[in-house]
């Protein structure tokens, strides 16, 4: 989730895209305030906030939707289906998402979806689920269903209820949804200081914190780890990426410097001639202090864009000569095009501040 990846031999260019995919999906340019934790219980241990309004109003996602929308141009019938089954356009309607746990345990997760909903029309449809059946919890109706899983799977126990009109409250138990909605309804205590709280720095769209760790994560890093702070979004024209991981010993901390360090080294070697690759690797930053290690990369939100379009492009062309068509440009077909990328990097001043300048 925050560094690590599975097999090293992978190649770069995925990793390479993979980080650039996740450093610049955000965000809008929004003034600093408390991350909203009143929809999170008081004795929360982790938390995830996924912001689709200031998404929508980032250039790097805009322009991401745009070339989905080109390439796969069904893709759009295929909203207009779901908003008629749903009766909600994810593209528009859905506001944000918070996901948080009492403990590490992701099955024992509770997700709190702000949305512009059509309640009458979800409730008559989910009363057509597998095994639907419903339970009183004060004024609310819980619902709860088998969602159908993959083939030959019996599938799973979803519960979920309308909080209010346009708030939706979902887990795998009756129980953790009552206890969701009796926190939005300030009847049970919701989260206060603690290190889940705190300022979040302006333009994230998505914010991840933890003051624990599965003991079971497959990650290497975070079993080194007591806990995270993660950020990532845009302001001011800039993509960016915070972490700050809460290691159990210094010597902790510095592997995790060394991974990164490690990381930027590989793609310094792949593509070290590059001048658009190497703008993107020189705004990436690492520092430690005792037990803690905190990493930050800034770029241009243009210059980040130019590198997923034309790491697009380069997918299409491949995709298509495995598929036996053309080998021109996976856009407009047209043989030595190059590329045909959109936007155009621009150089942007270098943010002199190290990782730890700011909270997040």
């Amino acid at each position: 989730m925050i560094l690590c990846t599975s097999r090293v031999r992978r190649s770069a260019t995925i990793v390479f895209g993979l980080v650039i995919f996740l450093a610049a999906s955000g965000f809008r340019l929004a003034p600093a305030a408390p991350v909203e934790l009143a929809t999170v219980p008081a004795d929360a241990v982790w938390m995830m906030h996924l912001d689709m309004d200031a998404a929508r109003d980032s250039t790097v996602v805009r322009r991401m939707h745009d070339r989905a929308m080109e390439m796969h141009p069904q893709l759009g019938a295929m909203m207009t289906m779901a908003k008629a089954m749903t009766g909600m356009d994810p593209r528009t309607d859905l506001d944000d998402v918070t996901v948080y746990g009492r403990d590490t345990d992701k099955r024992n997760a509770v997700m709190v979806v702000r949305a512009k909903a059509n309640r009458a029309l979800l409730e008559k449809m989910v009363e057509m689920a597998r095994d639907h059946a419903t339970a009183e919890h004060g004024s609310r109706t819980i619902h709860s269903w088998t969602h159908r899983g993959r083939k030959g799977d019996k599938g799973e126990t979803v519960v979920g209820a309308f909080q209010s009109d346009d708030r939706l409250v979902f887990a795998r138990s009756a129980d953790a949804v009552k206890m969701a909605i009796d926190v939005l309804d300030g009847s049970k205590p919701s989260y206060g200081e603690g290190p889940l709280a705190g300022n979040v720095k302006p333009g994230s769209i998505v914010v991840a914190r933890a003051a624990a760790v599965d003991p079971d994560t497959k990650c290497p890093v975070l079993r080194q780890g007591r806990g995270f702070r993660v950020a990532a979004g845009e302001a001011d024209g800039r993509s960016f990426y915070r972490a700050k991981l809460d290691m159990k010993s210094p010597e902790a901390a510095g592997l995790a410097e060394d991974v990164v360090e490690g990381f930027e080294a590989v793609v310094k070697l792949r593509w070290g001639g590059e001048a658009d690759a190497m703008k993107l690797v020189s705004g990436l930053r690492t520092e430690t202090d005792g037990d803690t290690c905190m990493i930050s990369w800034d770029a241009a939100a243009d210059d980040v864009w130019k590198a997923v379009d034309q790491a697009v492009t380069e997918w299409e062309r491949k995709h298509r000569r495995s598929h036996g068509a053309k080998h021109g440009c996976g856009r407009c077909d047209k043989e030595g095009c190059g590329g045909c990328p959109l936007g155009r990097g621009g150089d942007a001043e270098k943010d002199a501040r190290g990782p730890a300048a700011e909270e997040f």
